[in-house]
């Protein structure tokens, strides 16, 4: 009877795992069950090499769709909006002794492949990269962001803004994230990525996103 009573102590934890499997899958499933999907995100911005040098880490917000064709499959894409700013270093300002505050404005574009991988039904790895378009706007000011025409009145921001530059150009990035599925279809997300536009010198930057898929 001792052997008996050890095989089943083996065995009843892997019978247990083998019932459950197919519910983990169930539930798997169901967590991706919208093939597409709504996401809003937000966080901060960390610029990178050059561009550290003249810009300050910044903030970000964007918006986008995620397109899940089979919620079997490890593979999605989607496409996305974001816009990242970010307040001029001292030593970027002084190269104009007119300004005393500069700024910079991103806009970006992209659609992107992403890989998951499920670490648990409850959680999933992800490697994401893709490339689209980046609209940059630099911009050194005399009176501050806040002090304009507008907020000012008249008589105000007829000099406000010293120097400026408006540019579009191709752009990429790259990198990873962890999702955490909940009920109804939804989650929630953090993230990191390096996103590079090709600008003359290459404007580079981490943003590093917490957003929720709806």
């Amino acid at each position: 009877m001792k052997p008996m009573k050890s095989y089943t102590r083996i065995l009843a934890p892997a019978l247990l795992l083998a019932c459950a499997a197919p519910s983990f899958a169930q539930v798997y499933q169901s967590q991706y069950a919208y093939p597409v999907q709504w996401y809003i995100d937000a966080g901060g911005s960390i610029t990178q090499n050059a561009t550290a040098d003249n810009f300050d880490n910044g903030w970000n917000i964007g918006t986008g769709l995620t397109f899940r064709p089979d919620p079997s499959q490890p593979f999605l894409l989607r496409a996305e909006v974001n816009y990242n700013r970010f307040e001029a270093t001292n030593e970027f300002i002084a190269l104009n002794p007119n300004a005393d505050n500069g700024l910079m404005q991103t806009v970006t574009g992209f659609v992107d492949g992403v890989f998951e991988v499920p670490i648990n039904p409850w959680m999933r790895l992800y490697a994401t990269g893709g490339v689209g378009i980046g609209w940059r706007r630099l911009e050194l000011t005399d009176d501050g962001f806040f002090c304009n025409s507008y907020f000012c009145g008249p008589g105000f921001g007829h000099n406000y803004v010293v120097a400026s530059q408006d540019s579009t150009h191709f752009a990429w990035n790259a990198g990873a994230g962890i999702n955490f599925p909940l009920p109804y279809g939804h989650s929630w997300f953090i993230e990191a990525r390096y996103e590079r536009i090709e600008t003359q010198e290459p404007t580079e930057y981490i943003p590093i996103r917490v957003g929720y898929r709806f």
